[in-house]
């Protein structure tokens, strides 16, 4: 199965602005399948188009962490149906990002109970008010009746899931959900499998806060963790180390072009990351919108 990663639009409109440097073609929603892989332990992963979507299934009744876009909600309720009979009652927002969160609406209406960090919750009503947004009220999407300041846990279907607040990584309000003691990790949009990844700066994302976090879920993790990224198969902490190498990478030649006084037009067409493109751009962020996003967010901070 090619895994895509899936955005919405406006999301590289906040990025880009009048620069056209991704094309975001969305499916026919009625070809998308939905691949169900079981975990063990209750846990599954159903892999759509958009971000992979966690489901804790038991007694307690279903738990899912993200939801995808909301066209494809009855497609992933009825993957959850074949696993079983038991009503989705939790739903926990990795962030707010329409490819994981644009389901909400679906899973309200059949009773489930949202969950996210106070800062995906407002990151949504922005969205739907239309402010920083080149698309006002054309793809609203339900926010959280829930939120939380730093971390919340559940007792359900034999399981401890711990769900904590990160430092401002992919934006400035993700959320990582663990599950033990089955050993599985979702990292939201944190981290991707095999390709580089999207940084939301206009919403508080980070690139010294991706990199950190890696050393973190890493450490949190052992040998046998399995790892769920936001997009990208399941992998194991060792990738983690990898992901990060690459990220510190591509943040110090940034911050080399910057200290330089090279303009982001000149380090674009200097091709910095044409080692790296072979391994990690074969996906929809592309060298030339990655370099846009870290060389956005350290100039807002670096001196």
């Amino acid at each position: 199965m090619k895994f895509l990663l899936a955005l919405p639009l406006y999301l590289f409109c906040l990025v880009c602005g009048s620069t056209a440097l991704a094309q975001v073609e969305l499916p026919d929603w009625d070809t998308v399948e939905i691949k169900t892989v079981e975990l063990g332990d209750g846990l599954y992963v159903l892999e759509g188009f958009g971000g992979n979507i966690g489901v804790l299934d038991g007694p307690d009744g279903v738990l899912i962490v993200d939801d995808q876009y909301d066209e494809l909600s009855e497609k992933n309720l009825a993957a959850i149906a074949s696993i079983t009979d038991q009503p989705v009652r939790f739903v926990v927002n990795t962030h707010w990002h329409g490819d994981h969160a644009g389901g909400n609406k679906a899973m309200h209406e059949i009773g489930a109970h949202i969950f996210s960090t106070d800062e995906a919750r407002a990151a949504i009503e922005r969205h739907n008010a239309g402010i920083d947004s080149e698309d006002a009220g054309t793809h609203p999407i339900h926010a959280a009746s829930t939120t939380f300041r730093d971390q919340l846990t559940f007792h359900v279907n034999g399981q401890v899931v711990r769900v904590f607040k990160t430092r401002p990584a992919h934006t400035d309000g993700d959320a990582i959900v663990e599950f033990q003691p089955a050993n599985v990790i979702h990292m939201g949009d944190t981290s991707f499998n095999g390709f580089y990844p999207f940084i939301d700066v206009a919403n508080g994302g980070s690139i010294d806060g991706m990199i950190a976090l890696h050393r973190e879920i890493h450490d949190l993790a052992n040998d046998e963790t399995v790892i769920v990224f936001g997009h990208g198969p399941n992998g194991r902490r060792g990738d983690l180390l990898e992901y990060q190498a690459m990220l510190q990478t591509v943040r110090d030649r940034v911050a080399a072009a910057l200290e330089q006084g090279t303009t982001l037009e000149d380090l674009i067409a200097a091709q910095p990351l044409a080692d790296l493109d072979p391994e990690w751009g074969g996906n929809l962020i592309k060298a030339p919108m990655l370099l846009q996003m870290v060389y956005t967010d350290l100039s807002q901070r670096l001196p």
